[in-house]
Order: structure tokens, then sequence, then C-alpha cells
């Protein structure tokens, strides 16, 4: 019985569900008190079958095979409002939606497929281009709030289940009127500690790389990036979960279409890929095998 119990407790720590997110540099500043409206649709799969790098390391040996743990794909829909404030300020919130599926049946008691709101965020930003127009620097300061759907004693989980913080900052260069190089980092803490006191490890990244237009203010922005995530393990009270964590790197492309714009309003497409090239997971199941998000960004006023 005892063995059974240090199996389920064991099984509980590695089935947290948090989708990975690096924040890339996009070198805008949202003007006074214009409105933005982003909708984006972001999916990756974990686990399983499929590419995760040309090397990724389980330093936690399996632990799980015995429960066959299964790989999961996450699809995450979600809303973006943003307002302008004076003095180069702006805040936006962000509502996301995790829809959470298994890639084959899992034999781990309370693993099932889940559906459900996922942690909202709420950010202030500053940002502001130098005075030659080539540099841009923006810093962003927020919370995300405890919103997921977090079912106790099971391993369905949509958010951390406590308030956790963000902060993050990026910097873009135009090296010439078609090329500007970037570079942004951000972290996620979980600062409180949830109801059933299972607190989801603090997270990190950075993203380094370069982004260009076929010509000078075109319509077409091309990006390339190298990012590199870090997640904490995950902790129960004073029980650290080793086989839980993950730092990997990898490479992000992605592409922006102006498809209209005219007296300050715009509408722009969207779209980028991710893939893992080198990892360190805790299990296989942890391990990332690619993302892909597409949206369409308004500025409705």
């Amino acid at each position: 019985m005892l063995a059974l119990m240090l199996l389920a407790t064991q099984a509980h720590a590695q089935a947290c569900i948090c989708s990975r997110n690096v924040a890339l540099p996009t070198g805008v500043a949202v003007r006074p008190w214009e409105g933005t409206f982003t909708v984006e649709y972001a999916v990756n799969q974990s686990g399983g079958e499929g590419w995760s790098g040309f090397s990724t390391v389980d330093r936690g040996g399996n632990s799980m095979a015995a429960m066959a743990m299964p790989g999961h794909l996450v699809q995450t829909p979600s809303l973006t409002a943003a307002l302008g404030l004076p003095a180069s300020f702006s805040v936006e919130a962000t509502l996301p939606w995790m829809d959470i599926r298994h890639l084959y049946p899992s034999e781990m008691p309370g693993d099932v497929d889940s559906s459900s709101l996922a942690d909202t965020t709420v950010l202030v930003r500053w940002g502001r281009p130098s005075k030659d127009k080539r540099t841009f620097f923006g810093v962003g300061a927020g919370v995300s709030l405890p919103t997921g759907k977090v079912v106790v004693d099971t391993p369905v989980r949509a958010g951390k289940g406590a308030v956790g913080g963000i902060v993050n900052v990026q910097v873009l260069r135009k090296v010439s009127p078609l090329v500007g190089v970037g570079l942004s980092a951000g972290a996620s803490p979980t600062i409180f500690e949830p109801v059933d006191r299972y607190r989801v490890g603090s997270s990190a990244s950075v993203a380094a790389g370069v982004r260009f237009t076929p010509r000078e203010n075109g319509r077409w922005m091309f990006s390339g990036y190298l990012i590199g995530q870090f997640r904490d393990k995950d902790r129960e009270e004073a029980l650290v979960y080793e086989h839980t964590g993950v730092l990997s790197a990898g490479v992000s492309l992605g592409a922006s279409w102006n498809v209209w714009a005219k007296d300050l309003r715009s509408v722009t497409l969207l779209a980028r890929g991710e893939v893992p090239l080198w990892q360190i997971v805790g299990d296989p199941w942890l391990a990332e095998n690619w993302g892909a998000t597409a949206g369409v960004n308004v500025v409705a006023f």
C-alpha cells in the first residue's frame, strides 16, 4: 500500500501541464490611446513519437515507464487586447483557453483530457525608440491570474493554481533599412503557494535573432530566432520532484503580412513555428516535439 501511495504521488508530480512560451522582440510600441487586438491559435506537442532535437537527455531515466506516460497535444487559442497610454506606456490583457489531449490512452489515474480556461495575464509595458529611430527598447511587468483549471489530486492542470509574476525586456536594433537584430529575455516566477500546495516550477526564457523585410516599409516581415527555455522543478511543500523541470534550446521561424493599412489602422496576419534542437528533460513525456502559432493582429483605433 505504501508503495502504491508513493507511486501515485510521483505520478501526480510528473503530469503537470504548462505550455511553454517565449516572448520574441517585436520592436513595436502602442501609441497613446491606440487599441489593438490579437487573436492567436497555438499548438504544441510534447512526448510521444516525433522530432525532439539533435540531442535529448533524460536525466530521470524514464521513471514512469511502467505507467505508460503518454505525450500530449496542447492547443491554446487566445485573445489579447492592448491599450496605449501616455509616456510610452501601455497595458494589455490575455485571455487563453487550453485544450489538452493525449497522444494515446494514459494508464495514470486521473490523467484525462481537459479543455478549460487557462491562466489569464495582465501586463504593463513601456517601450520607446531612440532618437535616430534605429534602436527600440522595451520592458514589461505583470501577473498571471489563477483562472486555469486545477483539479486537486489529479494531474490535470491548465495553470499554476496561484498568482505568478511576469517580467520581460526586449531590444531591437535596425542595422539597415531592411534588417534588424533583436534580443529578449523573460521570467515567470510562481509567487504564491496554490491551495493544494503543489507549486509549479518558475520559468525563464531568452531569444536572440534577426528579422528582415524584402523592401523598406514593405508589407512582409520574416524572422528567425534561437530560443532557450528553462523551467525549474516542481515542489510540494518541502518535497522536490526531481523528475520535472526542463532546459531546452531551439529555433523559431516566423512571418507576418500586413494585409491592410489606412489612417493608422491595420490588419496583420502572423505565423511562426518552433522546433527543439537540444533538451534536458526529467522524463521523455516532457520532451518538446514542435510548436506552431497563427494569428491576426488588428489596430482598431
